[in-house]
């Protein structure tokens, strides 16, 4: 016979499901880079959609398409704040118990990045017909080898999941940073260790460099597939995260004091907005060198931006900082990941043929291109949300059991 007790009746009988729909919301001590992280998801996404409705045919005024890739460096700031908090963990760590603790840091890892990305290509590489190089390449993208799989002449049909580039070079990176740290700690001074992490950041530039030099002249989209998308071209982001990192864990105290006057918050912005005026314009020299200037362009002009939005994120407490800060952001970029994971089949299967359909009724690019972004946000989260629910919550919960 049906209970005829209130729903209410039973505590537990609420508080369950309420856990299982619950979000694992993103540590908070930093509250303002949950903002920020979002934006650079909604830089990411309006790129790819601006750069798929173009290559797909549909119309959009050249100038606006040219603009808008023009935003390239929500990634970059990814990789920054990447390499801003795996330091400022590793920092930790080597403070409370003098050793980086490997195993726990790469459990912990493994289990935060890898089941979802696992599960997203399986179900690419199963629910779509694959081309011959994709077949090929598709255990090496497993592996997150995807960067070294884009070639200087191959075209985006060689990968399933193009896009994981980042991943791949994120991962392959941090399999180097443990000794980093370990050399970091063996040095004797902070001034040491700044300028050992200060030489390997403006190393990255000058391997870019030397590759630039050896093959010129460059096209510009065979360039950026030599040079953009590989571990040893690109690491300077998230060397300059770990550099943020270290700095503000010596010095977090003395720059917030620093900070505390108008003026010298005017200057870190003044010194981000030349940075990102020049990011804006990479033909300011001359069409004939954009490729070199995007040597530049592509890690070292991004982090040098990034040098001054950072601090005044993390040591301001203005309006701003309190909006980004706000609740709403940490949900959200607490379903990051997954955006990112499925953007690009949501955009590519589903808002690409709906734009089409509309552009046949004679809708507007003015509206249908926003909608677009829009749209592929909002169906992104959700798929995200599923994502976080049964893969990433049990992946989790299952890493705090083993790796604590």
């Amino acid at each position: 016979m049906p209970s005829t007790a209130p729903a209410t009746a039973d505590p537990n009988h609420e508080k369950t499901p309420r856990r299982f729909f619950s979000l694992d919301l993103l540590d908070n001590r930093y509250p303002a880079l949950h903002g920020i992280r979002v934006l650079a998801i909604i830089s990411v996404i309006q790129y790819h959609v601006t750069a798929l409705w173009f290559e797909r045919g549909l119309q959009l005024a050249p100038a606006f398409v040219d603009g808008a890739l023009r935003v390239f460096f929500g990634m970059d700031l990814f990789f920054v704040l990447s390499g801003f908090l795996i330091g400022s963990i590793l920092l930790r760590s080597l403070r409370d118990s003098g050793t980086q603790n490997l195993r726990r840091f790469y459990l912990r890892r493994i289990f935060r990045t890898f089941p979802s990305y696992w599960v997203v290509l399986t179900l690419l590489a199963v629910c779509f017909h694959l081309t011959a190089a994709q077949r090929h390449n598709l255990p090496w993208e497993y592996l997150y080898a995807t960067n070294f799989l884009i070639r200087a002449n191959d075209g985006p049909s060689v990968l399933v999941m193009s896009w994981g580039w980042s991943l791949a070079l994120e991962e392959q990176f941090y399999l180097t940073v443990p000794l980093l740290f370990f050399v970091l700690h063996r040095l004797k001074s902070d001034r040491a260790r700044i300028g050992l992490l200060i030489a390997l950041w403006a190393s990255a530039l000058v391997v870019r460099m030397v590759i630039y030099w050896r093959h010129a002249p460059w096209a510009d989209v065979v360039l950026m597939r030599a040079i953009y998308f590989k571990t040893h071209t690109r690491f300077d982001t998230l060397v300059a995260g770990i550099l943020i990192a270290f700095v503000n864990q010596r010095y977090g105290d003395k720059i917030a004091g620093w900070l505390a006057a108008p003026f010298h918050r005017g200057l870190l912005g003044v010194w981000s907005a030349s940075c990102l005026w020049l990011l804006l314009r990479p033909d300011m020299f001359g069409y004939q060198n954009v490729p070199l200037v995007h040597v530049f362009l592509w890690g070292t002009v991004t982090s040098l931006m990034y040098f001054g939005v950072v601090p005044l994120l993390l040591y301001g407490k203005g309006w701003i900082q309190k909006w980004l800060g706000s609740p709403v952001f940490r949900r959200t970029a607490t379903l990051g990941y997954g955006v990112y994971l499925v953007h690009i089949p949501v955009i590519d299967h589903v808002i690409i043929p709906v734009a089409k359909r509309l552009q046949r009724h004679h809708l507007s690019a003015l509206w249908a291109w926003p909608l677009a972004v829009t749209s592929t946000m909002m169906l992104s989260l959700a798929i995200a949300y599923v994502l976080h629910l049964f893969i990433e919550k049990p992946s989790l919960w299952f890493r705090e059991r083993i790796a604590g």
